[in-house]
């Protein structure tokens, strides 16, 4: 190989490895694909969040309380800033996704949830699961009230991964519908809200 052909190699490779990247990058059945902020998630209809409550969620296309999810199954959580005594309803609404965070955490701060396994031939204590998050922060100016939406799952140590676009899809159903903006055009999202804590600290 002469010095052109090396030269020209230097220079196509890295073009060409950016290329293959994006390509399983953009692969919404990944794990490791991320949601770009710009997206829109889009509330089909009005769904009440109950009284003393910020959030509802929704698993399988159904609307659940906290105590009815399977939180080892994709499930997603839709969440306002404020509390209140009295039932509330969001209206079908597009919402913009202005910020996207992958958490881990601590399942323990969900519900005190144990269970004993051992991984043959490791030793490996799987008593602890963990909830992968995936947290989409929310904009809308018609209902400023409408904080984020979090679409999760517990894993333990060993098969740990968050969701994919296509399980949170899975999750949602025909309540929400997730539309993927390319990140090409995500430069045009509205600026990110002020993320502020709920009021009510227990995540429910």
């Amino acid at each position: 190989m002469n010095r052109i052909q090396v030269l020209l190699l230097s220079l196509c490779l890295p073009v060409w490895l950016a290329g293959c990247t994006g390509s399983q990058l953009r692969d919404e059945a990944s794990p490791f694909y991320s949601v770009p902020a710009g997206s829109v998630l889009t509330l089909n209809r009005d769904i009440t969040i109950p009284g003393d409550k910020v959030a509802a969620y929704v698993q399988d296309g159904k609307v659940l309380g906290y105590n009815d999810v399977d939180w080892y199954r994709p499930n997603c959580k839709f969440e306002l800033y404020t509390i209140s005594e009295q039932p509330r309803q969001v209206r079908a609404d597009s919402f913009s996704i202005t910020r996207v965070v992958d958490e881990i955490e601590s399942s323990s701060l969900q519900g005190q949830v144990y269970y004993v396994a051992m991984v043959v031939g490791m030793g490996l204590d799987r008593s602890y699961v963990f909830n992968y998050a995936t947290k989409m922060y929310l904009h809308s100016e018609l209902q400023p009230d409408v904080y984020r939406m979090t679409c999760q799952h517990w894993e333990d140590v060993v098969d740990d991964r968050y969701l994919s676009v296509e399980q949170m899809r899975q999750a949602m159903g025909d309540v929400f519908t997730l539309a993927i903006t390319p990140v090409d055009s995500a430069a045009d999202a509205p600026a990110d809200t002020p993320v502020d804590t709920p009021a009510d600290n227990a995540g429910q």
